[in-house]
């Protein structure tokens, strides 16, 4: 059989990059030499489904505990939230595209981001405790607990990596503009980017509802944050019309 009459031309140029997640890791050649080379380890799609139910009431108390135990290292090797935050900005500014303000924008939601997420770094946890309780009790069955939990660690995540990545693909996008060429290859890569970044906001602000769906108090705070990114959106979309039609090989 050849392996190689299967893959997907270029497709990992315009991807997220998580891999655990692609439906499309046999197809990617990028996937492949990572694989091949130990750097990556195929997703097992033969995990026993009772075994993942059983585990979903439990996962955000296991997702916390390894965020708890990052976050606990000693003061000389942890930097504290605000250079971390500063860290992040810094790595994106190496690569800024001439303080423009899409770029800003994309920025501003890292920082914004990051804050929110060490504030309220126990609201995941909050959230499986309580469903742990209401299947106690028997205010609900643990079939209906499980989908709660999968959908909060789900948008968790989703609102953790699409944060960083946004801001630097964003960067990738406006090199289209920063670096006009007549080279149509050159062109299209870049707009591949810009149609990534639109999707990883699509996806985060699917990720932020779901959160406002279960802890409505955070509405205020979120709808801001939200704005934001509908924003930076926006701005994309009016730089490069031509992004949301473009078509990624293998994802759209």
């Amino acid at each position: 059989m050849n392996i190689q009459s299967d893959l997907i031309p270029g497709i990992y140029n315009y991807c997220d990059a998580w891999c655990e997640r692609c439906l499309f890791t046999s197809r990617c050649q990028s996937f492949q030499i990572q694989h091949e080379t130990g750097l990556t380890n195929r997703p097992n799609a033969g995990d026993d489904l009772v075994q993942q139910l059983t585990e979903a009431l439990n996962l955000t108390r296991k997702y916390v505990e390894n965020l708890t135990r990052v976050q606990n290292l000693t003061d000389k090797d942890r930097p504290t939230n605000e250079q971390a935050l500063a860290l992040e900005e810094k790595a994106v500014r190496r690569i800024d595209n001439q303080g423009h303000v899409v770029s800003k924008l994309a920025s501003n939601y890292l920082r914004t981001t990051g804050l929110w997420l060490d504030e309220e770094k126990g609201l995941l946890e909050q959230a499986g405790q309580q469903q742990i309780r209401d299947v106690e009790l028997g205010l609900r069955t643990q079939e209906e607990a499980m989908p709660v939990l999968h959908s909060l660690k789900d948008a968790w995540e989703m609102i953790r990596w699409y944060r960083t990545l946004i801001p630097v693909k964003t960067q990738s996008a406006l090199r289209a503009l920063a670096e006009p060429t007549h080279d149509s290859q050159l062109t299209t890569y870049h707009l591949g980017k810009a149609k990534l970044v639109l999707v990883s906001i699509d996806r985060s602000l699917l990720a932020w509802q779901t959160i406002i769906q279960f802890f409505p108090e955070k509405t205020d705070d979120l709808l801001d944050l939200m704005a934001l990114l509908s924003r930076l959106r926006r701005e994309l979309e009016t730089l490069l019309p031509d992004a949301r039609a473009f078509q990624r090989p293998g994802l759209d």
